[in-house]
């Protein structure tokens, strides 16, 4: 399976390629008031309003740094009625991608009831990557404030 890798802080992670719309350079956002800490703000993507969550915040409570190699990718988030929405994930050195058998990820054995979208890593040739579970990526109330008319 074709995997799309990325940094938050030292770690690595990957999303499966298919659900991946596009990778667009990091762009100055329009910040949402109020809005949690994990979100980084909104972006004009082809006349959509999309918002953008920090990946490096909400897994690492760090925002992600402001390098050449920061990237956003657009993937397409399910919702519970079971439509989709473009959504806006910012990492760290969104570089390159690659092959990894769906096999070869395996549970790391921990729970994470606070991340349920970590959970399963592989071994390749870049070393231990995480895989990132789009679908499980917002609690749901991240998900109705990004997505209130969709989701109510």
């Amino acid at each position: 399976m074709l995997m799309l890798l990325f940094q938050l802080g030292n770690s690595r992670y990957a999303i499966p390629a298919v659900e991946v719309v596009e990778v667009a350079p990091q762009v100055e956002l329009e910040t949402i008031t109020m809005a949690p800490d994990c979100i980084a703000g909104l972006f004009n993507y082809r006349a959509l309003h999309v918002p953008v969550i920090d990946l490096c915040r909400l897994v690492n409570n760090s925002p992600c740094s402001n390098s050449f190699t920061s990237r956003i990718i657009l993937v397409n988030y399910p919702l519970a009625d079971g439509t989709q929405c473009v959504l806006g994930l910012l990492a760290e050195r969104v570089t390159e991608t690659v092959n990894i058998d769906e096999d070869a990820f395996t549970s790391t054995g921990l729970n994470m009831a606070q991340a349920p979208f970590l959970g399963h890593a592989a071994h390749c040739e870049p070393g231990l990557v995480q895989r990132i579970a789009v679908s499980e990526l917002l609690p749901e109330t991240i998900q109705s404030q990004l997505f209130p008319a969709e989701t109510g």
